[in-house]
C-alpha cells in the first residue's frame, strides 16, 4: 500500500418524494470506514416493496464497510468474494438472532438491499457489488440495471440458497470513485457526478456535499431515495 497518497470520502443522502408522500423512511444506507491506510465506502438500497428494508440497508452498509476494512491481508482481486461471504455470515446471524423459527420472514422484511462497495488502498481500488445503481471511476460511468421485472439481485438471497456472486465493476488504479443508488440515475446520466469532484468546497467542508444534494433535490425532486459516496485519492 502506498504511503504517498491520501484518500478523502464524502457521503450524502436524501429521501425520495414518493417515500415522503407515503410517510416512509429513506431506505438507503451509506457508511465509510478507514483502517491501516485503506478507505472503504458502501452504499445500499433497501427493497422498496418491503416495509422496513432500511434497517438492513443501514446496518448492512456499516457492517460491510467495517468488516471489509479489516481485510487488509486479502488481495484486492479476491476481496469481493471474501467480503460477500462475511456479509452473508453477518446477515444470517442478525436475522436468526431476531427470530430463529422464521428467519426467512425477518430477512424479507428487514434484510433485502442492494450493495455497492469501493475499497481504496493507495492508488489502487476495487469496486464491487450486487444490484442496481451507478459506479463512476475516473470519468467512466457504469449504470447498473435492476434486472428483469425490476428485481435486483439482493445479497440476502444467498441465505435462501440462491447464487448471488459479487460483481466486480473496477479493479486497478483509481483516483476518483463515486457510488450512487438508482435514485440518482437521471443525475448521473446527465453528467452530474464529475463536477462534484471539482468543487473544492466538497473537500474542504464535510457538510457541503449534503448541502449540494439538498439543493439539487429541492429542484429535481427525485422520485426515489438518492444516496452517493465520493472518494478522491491524491498524492501527498
Amino acid at each position: 500500500m502506498s504511503a504517498a497518497t491520501v484518500t478523502q470520502a464524502r457521503t450524502a443522502t436524501v429521501t425520495g418524494r414518493e417515500h415522503v408522500r407515503l410517510g416512509r423512511n429513506n431506505q438507503d444506507g451509506v457508511f465509510v470506514a478507514s483502517r491501516d491506510g485503506a478507505c472503504v465506502a458502501v452504499v445500499t438500497d433497501g427493497c422498496s416493496s418491503e416495509p422496513f428494508s432500511e434497517v438492513g440497508a443501514r446496518l448492512g452498509a456499516r457492517a460491510l464497510a467495517t468488516m471489509t476494512a479489516t481485510l487488509g491481508h486479502v488481495p484486492l482481486a479476491a476481496l469481493p468474494a471474501v467480503a460477500f461471504d462475511h456479509l452473508s455470515t453477518w446477515l444470517s446471524a442478525l436475522v436468526r438472532s431476531v427470530e430463529a423459527d422464521d428467519a426467512r420472514a425477518v430477512l424479507s422484511g428487514y434484510g433485502l438491499f442492494t450493495v455497492l462497495c469501493v475499497v481504496q488502498r493507495g492508488p489502487e481500488a476495487v469496486v464491487f457489488g450486487s444490484g442496481d445503481g451507478a459506479v463512476f471511476v475516473d470519468g467512466a460511468l457504469t449504470r447498473l440495471s435492476s434486472g428483469d421485472d425490476n428485481a435486483p439481485a439482493y445479497p440476502g438471497y444467498r441465505l435462501l440458497g440462491r447464487e448471488v456472486p459479487p460483481v466486480t465493476h473496477h479493479l486497478g488504479p483509481a483516483r476518483r470513485v463515486a457510488l450512487c443508488t438508482d435514485g440518482l440515475d437521471g443525475f448521473v446520466a446527465a453528467g452530474g457526478v464529475g463536477p462534484l469532484f471539482d468543487d473544492a468546497l466538497v473537500w474542504r467542508n464535510p457538510a457541503h456535499l449534503q448541502r449540494q444534494l439538498n439543493v439539487l433535490h429541492a429542484r429535481e425532486r427525485f422520485a426515489d431515495d438518492a444516496t452517493l459516496a465520493l472518494l478522491a485519492t491524491e498524492a501527498q
